[in-house]
């Protein structure tokens, strides 16, 4: 008895269902007599373990690996075309830009990274129990259970309420005393 082996067909389509709960999409195929998927899963990178999670847009253009009956299959990922272009031209940038405008690029040859937010976003940074937070109002944050360090050099260094300070007055002289106010807010020049 002859054995048949299945072949896989690589299908270009457009997304027309998401599921957003399960990670997978229903696919029409416009090459295929507008051929309708029955649900496909996405792959992504990790699933197990760590997870990794990024649903394709409604209408967005991706490649399916398809049985050959198209009855099964899965999206491989999302492509570019004429009409969804590549944003950057560069073999040395690693580059996400999101429908809102926020922005994460990095660019191995310069060695930087930009990450960038739209007018009302927000960013918190945490770990040990410390972080760092940007608000919606442009306000910055910072909350450590340790030190916080500012600075470097010689003019390294804050003084916080409570704290003795050593003052030079007008005649070269020294006075010390206590700072017995303060402000939350850090303003510089």
């Amino acid at each position: 008895m002859r054995n048949e082996v299945a072949r896989s067909i690589l299908r270009i389509g457009l997304v027309k269902t998401q599921d957003v709960a399960r990670g997978r999409v229903r696919v029409i195929f416009p090459d295929h007599d507008e051929l309708e998927s029955w649900w496909l899963p996405i792959v992504v990178p990790k699933a197990q373990s760590d997870k990794y999670y990024w649903m394709p847009d409604l209408g967005e253009q991706v490649v399916c690996l398809m049985d050959q009956h198209d009855e099964d299959g899965a999206v491989l990922g999302a492509i570019y075309s004429s009409v969804d272009t590549v944003p950057i031209a560069s073999a040395d940038r690693s580059h996400i830009a999101f429908n809102d405008g926020a922005l994460l690029d990095y660019n191995r040859s310069s060695h930087s990274l930009q990450v960038s937010l739209p007018s009302g976003g927000m960013i918190n940074i945490s770990a040990n129990g410390a972080s760092i937070s940007i608000d919606a109002a442009g306000n910055v944050k910072v909350i450590a259970p340790g030190q916080i360090e500012l600075g470097g050099g010689s003019l390294r260094g804050v003084a916080r309420l409570g704290d003795t300070v050593h003052v030079t007055d007008d005649e070269g002289g020294t006075l010390i005393g206590t700072i017995v106010s303060a402000s939350t807010n850090v303003l510089a020049d």
